[in-house]
């Protein structure tokens, strides 16, 4: 347990690291594709004439970018450091998000430019950010990792009722434009405050820091537990993460009030973020995701039993869960593999926590396509969460490194 005079020593030393991270994680590609998307898919169904599930199908392919990246980005940020790397990867992110407003072309077009998107934009995720701050923390590192990691959720937060404002009154490419001067506006704070702190600096880079090999860690049982159980998660919340607002208008509710609804989310996702932080900081962190999975599988139950009325709540746990997912795989990768190649390793299972991000919300639109309606996503959702608290709860005791 970390002593508190030191918890908080730590969080007043290096709020400015804390603040730039947070602000640049949900503005980063992570958090304002995966947020907004669903406000997009009403309007590129009507503009191009594609189904639900082709619209949603878009996701994967930009995932595949980013599982492509993923480790490249990784390698990078050992080698130069978070703030060399995230200089370039902003203003790249931002001329990706302009080209996509400008599209006019075939779906498979439209498929690549995300593919490109997450290319280019993969240096904005947190891999970059958990990074730098988990370079600067240690006795408060969980909460430190909360706090950043509570960025993306008031992205959910904002996001809904922002882009469903602009794209109702000025339409989709004005809402890809919208996003691009979001994706900017960290830029400075990078620039200025992306640094590490002052006795740890030689955290940034990777040198003389204790920690895992690269291989070694990749055959570990911890390392597949994690990578497996957290993308079965992955899948089911991000199901309900984009098709939350078109569930909710299929049941009556108007575009507005359903996107009050999905913002929700994103409350859940920084009461998760930041709480939890503070948890795994004084309690074994696998037993703490397995008790959050278990609880969001059984809001999804009243989801399904009992429609639009228990929205609010179910979006609250959903966003809770997807909270306690990113900030765990976070605290939990740098706990049992260490930081001399946190870059690499947490990028690898982050690949695989997205590419799972991506299929959910294809498959419940494939599944929809079907069915006509969500049931058979939220009975999918209720048993990937299910599986997931076993495979959280099955994880060993911490090891020295």
């Amino acid at each position: 347990m970390a002593h508190h005079g030191e918890w908080k020593a730590e969080l007043t030393a290096g709020w400015s690291l804390l603040l730039t991270a947070t602000i640049a994680c949900g503005t980063g590609v992570s958090s304002l594709i995966y947020y907004s998307f669903g406000l997009f898919v009403a309007p590129l169904q009507q503009a191009f004439h594609w189904s639900r599930g082709e619209v949603s199908t878009t996701l994967f392919y930009g995932s595949v970018g980013l599982v492509l990246a993923a480790p490249v980005l990784g390698w990078l940020i050992d080698r130069l450091g978070a703030r060399r790397v995230a200089l370039v990867a902003v203003p790249c992110f931002v001329a990706m998000l302009l080209v996509v407003s400008r599209f006019d072309g075939s779906r498979a077009l439209f498929y690549g430019l995300f593919f490109a998107l997450n290319v280019a934009g993969i240096g904005t995720s947190s891999i970059l950010y958990t990074r730098a701050v988990a370079g600067s923390f240690h006795a408060a590192r969980g909460m430190a990792l909360g706090i950043t990691l509570a960025g993306p959720g008031t992205a959910a937060i904002v996001l809904p009722l922002l882009m469903q404002s602009v794209i109702t009154e000025y339409g989709w490419r004005i809402g890809f434009v919208t996003l691009a001067m979001l994706a900017l506006a960290p830029w400075p704070l990078v620039y200025f405050w992306l640094k590490p702190r002052g006795g740890l600096a030689h955290l940034d880079t990777g040198a003389e820091v204790p920690g895992m090999g690269r291989r070694a860690a990749l055959t570990t049982r911890v390392f597949w537990t994690l990578a497996i159980g957290f993308a079965a998660a992955a899948v089911a919340c991000s199901a309900l993460v984009v098709h939350m607002v078109p569930m909710l208008r299929d049941a009556g509710l108007t575009p507005a009030h359903a996107a009050r609804i999905a913002s929700l989310i994103g409350i859940g996702v920084i009461i998760g973020r930041i709480g939890i932080g503070a948890l795994v900081d004084r309690l074994f962190a696998p037993y703490v995701a397995a008790a959050i999975f278990l609880v969001t599988a059984g809001g999804c139950a009243l989801l399904m039993h009992g429609g639009a009325a228990r929205a609010p709540q179910a979006a609250f746990l959903i966003g809770f869960a997807l909270g306690a997912e990113v900030d765990l795989l976070a605290f939990l990768t740098a706990r049992y593999f260490g930081l001399r190649h946190y870059g690499f390793i947490y990028a690898t299972v982050y690949a695989c926590f997205w590419l799972s991000s991506s299929l959910g919300p294809a498959i419940a639109g494939r599944l929809f396509d079907s069915y006509g309606n969500y049931q058979a996503t939220l009975a999918m959702v209720i048993g990937l969460m299910l599986f997931s608290a076993v495979m959280s709860a099955s994880l060993p005791r911490y090891r020295a490194l």
